[in-house]
């Protein structure tokens, strides 16, 4: 027989989760959030094109997956701020807070910030059951 349930056992605080990434060429740590799921939906969004199908002759929505990923991480980034502007005038890149983000770090610090995004959104987890489950 079930345990009895209230609905009071769904209703959780939402907390956005935060993490600090450090690297030896700052002097303050960059901090990566978690994004909720509605600025997701809105990064998906952002990032979708329509694109005529060669076949159909229609336009059909694609995501063009590099500027979502682009998206996603700027969004995430809020230490430091990159829309503030003496920052990205000092990286030449006024308006562009994903391309600040990119001239600011190596690739992997970059990396390293990436792979913190997905973990928050539980993408690692995902491939590495799938490679798990596959080996198996």
């Amino acid at each position: 027989m079930a345990e009895q349930v209230s609905i009071q056992d769904f209703i959780v605080k939402k907390e956005t989760e935060k993490r600090e990434v450090k690297f030896d060429r700052f002097k303050a740590p960059f901090i990566v959030r978690e994004v909720t799921n509605d600025e997701n939906e809105a990064l998906q969004k952002s990032a979708t094109k329509r694109v005529k199908n060669p076949k159909t002759g229609q336009l059909e929505p694609q995501v063009d997956q590099a500027l979502y990923a682009d998206l996603l991480i700027a969004k995430s980034v809020v230490q430091p701020d990159l829309q503030d502007a003496e920052l990205q005038k000092a990286y030449g890149t006024m308006g562009d807070e994903a391309g600040t983000l990119r001239a600011m770090l190596k690739v992997s610090e970059l990396n390293k910030i990436t792979r913190t995004v997905t973990d928050f959104a539980g993408v690692t987890e995902s491939v590495d059951s799938d490679v798990k489950t596959v080996k198996n």
